[in-house]
């Protein structure tokens, strides 16, 4: 990836990450919902918006649809923002990293308390 390109998907995460929280009134977004990358194709044509939202399946569904149902008005929002040649279309995909991230550690927890059970029973005479 080229520096202009990094450069056009930082300034493009950062500008949605503030106008999400700032424009967006839809009852169906939830607070916790942040964007975690953007990543532009070469031509400028399309964008691929990662969101992660914390919650269940539930409040994670209704926040997608709420940004994808307000992409239109982001991105005219986005073109007073930003200055570039061609704004992309906005398609915005759930990122699920940090719950999977969660799940992770809260089985690494499990195993470890496992291990330390099994460990105190082979010791107890």
């Amino acid at each position: 990836m080229t520096r202009r390109m990094e450069r056009v998907n930082f300034t493009l995460r950062r500008e949605l990450g503030k106008l999400v929280t700032a424009e967006v009134k839809d009852p169906r977004l939830s607070e916790l919902t942040s964007i975690t990358d953007v990543d532009c194709s070469p031509d400028l044509g399309a964008a691929k918006v990662y969101v992660s939202v914390l919650g269940d399946e539930q409040t994670r569904l209704s926040s997608m649809e709420a940004l994808r149902s307000a992409s239109g008005r982001l991105r005219k929002l986005l073109l007073r923002r930003v200055r570039i040649r061609r704004m992309p279309e906005l398609k915005f995909l759930s990122d699920t990293r940090m719950q999977e991230g969660a799940e992770m550690l809260a089985l690494i927890d499990r195993v470890k308390q496992e291990d330390l059970r099994a460990s105190c029973e082979e010791t107890a005479p």
